[in-house]
């Protein structure tokens, strides 16, 4: 009975938190940042060679090369990253607003910065 009622009011919480317009717009512009990611990979996916470079903190050799297949870890980092950070924003609303507030710009940015990364890496071997 008291995972019930905890569980209700997450529920409540998740639903005071939707009500915040800004919340609710940067929702969205995370949502269709990760959808541009995945279509402009699934777009592009049959025209990219079968290594690309992703690991750029490594030497400038063999190793910065992976599979093509690796470009999908970016739009699943951001979903993971827009997953949690919204949880964790609908949780700390009512004590923590200001960090309620970070945590979804953070995760935001963190999208926007993959979606940059996606395009120029296949800018940068198409």
């Amino acid at each position: 009975m008291k995972i019930l009622s905890s569980f209700s009011l997450f529920l409540a919480a998740l639903g005071y938190f939707w009500q915040d317009k800004l919340n609710g717009q940067i929702f969205r512009y995370n949502l269709l940042l990760i959808i541009i990611q995945f279509g402009l990979l699934l777009f592009k996916f049959d025209h990219l060679p079968p290594e690309i470079p992703l690991y750029y903190s490594r030497p400038y050799d063999e190793s910065q090369l992976a599979p093509t297949s690796s470009l999908f870890l970016l739009p699943i980092f951001s979903i993971s990253v827009f997953l949690i950070n919204n949880l964790l924003s609908a949780f700390l609303l009512r004590s923590f607003r200001l960090l309620s507030r970070l945590s979804l710009i953070f995760s935001l940015v963190f999208s926007f910065l993959s979606f940059v990364t996606l395009f120029q890496i296949i800018r940068l071997v198409s």
